[in-house]
């Protein structure tokens, strides 16, 4: 049997109501609870607001992006695409043209990028959850159509339904063209519009118009050329993802690049993650002001219980026996806090996952997101072992010692 551990669990639930040690231990539990909790629930809601950025971008953006190293555009014998659609693993791969062009609504214009993808791409996206007006059809019956972002529409002012017959002009850029008194570098075309998406993310909802390569083709005049290839995957593990970015980038040679999503907007993601580091740090911080309140009601205890330590002197215990009582007194009050506030937090998340207490007003979403994650447990647990063991070792050590006990 542990016998200092027994007295020291015996100390923390003593049942005398007048006990002010009792009421500064309990005090300290709650402190430590209330910030275990804490960062359970900012954490989780980092992770659900991260999720919800990568949900977007999954229904948006292929999973893995082909383009050049250095220059924009390439002619499209230089990439094998029929040997990456072959390759095990992958859904479907399109060449794609992304250009900057003026929209022009009337006497209204907007600079947006244009992206032209072959007829199929839409197949494999999730683009069509997200369409808010219209169909997502870039070609009907030989007429061309365009799928502009939710905030383009409302720059612009127009609309997609068919009763209206709404036509856009589309200026692109022509290459290897300059300004004249004769003639401009602007090709113009005009193309109805057929839908409108919205992903919820800003630049994307204000940036993109989708049409057919076809027409991307005739507008800027590229003669079998491309600006980068776009390939969708299967629901790949992580390590089988990894070896087909491996057999793509082999096949696309030196030249060109093929980035994830993550990659493709690694500062978005890095921002998130950054940001989360920095808010469990400030939380650790919190937790150690907390972990103080712990320190002082050790030393009342130990100063209360001098005459309870010269007993137990008497029938055999060590100075260290005696250091470990304190010690493990220090210890159950940040784990019991700890624990507490690690269960509290997790049933809130959880409620808040289930009914969505917490609204989001003028939103795509109703509710604050939250996603409990494994690892954040185990940090939050490690941190909190951590400083338990801490701020009982050092001060009952030192305070020990220093009464002479």
């Amino acid at each position: 049997m542990n016998l200092p551990f027994h007295i020291a669990k015996r100390y923390l639930f003593a049942k005398k109501s007048q006990n002010i040690i009792n009421v500064v231990s309990m005090i300290s539990v709650i402190g430590i609870a209330v910030s275990s909790m804490a960062m359970v629930i900012v954490l989780s809601g980092f992770n659900g607001i991260e999720k919800i950025v990568a949900d977007m971008y999954n229904s948006f953006d292929a999973d893995l992006k082909v383009s050049l190293n250095e220059g924009k555009t390439f002619q499209t014998k230089k990439i094998d695409l029929d040997k990456i659609k072959q390759l095990n693993g992958v859904n479907f791969a399109s060449l794609v043209i992304e250009e900057t062009i003026i929209l022009q609504n009337e006497d209204k214009f907007e600079t947006c990028k244009l992206k032209g993808v072959e007829l199929p791409y839409f197949d494999s996206t999730h683009l069509d959850t997200l369409m808010v007006e219209g169909l997502l059809d870039l070609e009907y019956e030989g007429i061309d159509y365009c799928i502009p972002g939710a905030v383009l529409q409302s720059r612009l002012g127009f609309t997609s339904d068919p009763r209206f017959q709404n036509e856009l002009t589309i200026n692109g850029m022509l290459r290897d063209k300059k300004i004249s008194m004769t003639s401009q570098p602007f090709n113009q075309q005009k193309i109805q519009v057929g839908g409108v998406f919205m992903t919820g993310i800003y630049a994307n909802d204000a940036k993109y118009i989708f049409v057919s390569i076809g027409f991307a083709e005739k507008l800027l005049e590229f003669n079998k050329e491309a600006t980068g290839v776009d390939i969708f995957t299967d629901n790949l593990s992580e390590r089988e993802f990894s070896n087909l970015k491996l057999k793509v980038s082999e096949i696309i040679g030196q030249d060109f690049k093929v980035e994830t999503r993550e990659e493709q907007h690694a500062l978005i993601f890095s921002a998130t993650k950054s940001e989360k580091i920095a808010v469990f740090i400030i939380l650790c911080f919190v937790l150690v002001i907390a972990a103080f309140s712990m320190i002082a009601s050790l030393t009342m205890l130990i100063l209360e219980k001098r005459k309870d330590v010269f007993t137990l002197y008497s029938v055999g215990f060590t100075k260290r026996e005696v250091r470990r009582l304190f010690f493990y007194e220090g210890l159950l009050i940040n784990l019991l806090g700890g624990f507490v506030g690690l269960a509290l937090g997790v049933l809130i998340c959880y409620f808040q996952i289930w009914y969505g207490f917490v609204p989001i007003q003028d939103s795509i979403i109703e509710s604050q997101p939250m996603e409990v994650e494994g690892m954040d447990i185990l940090y939050i647990l490690i941190t909190i072992v951590s400083v338990g063991l801490l701020s009982s070792y050092f001060p009952v050590k030192y305070l020990v010692k220093r009464l002479e006990i």
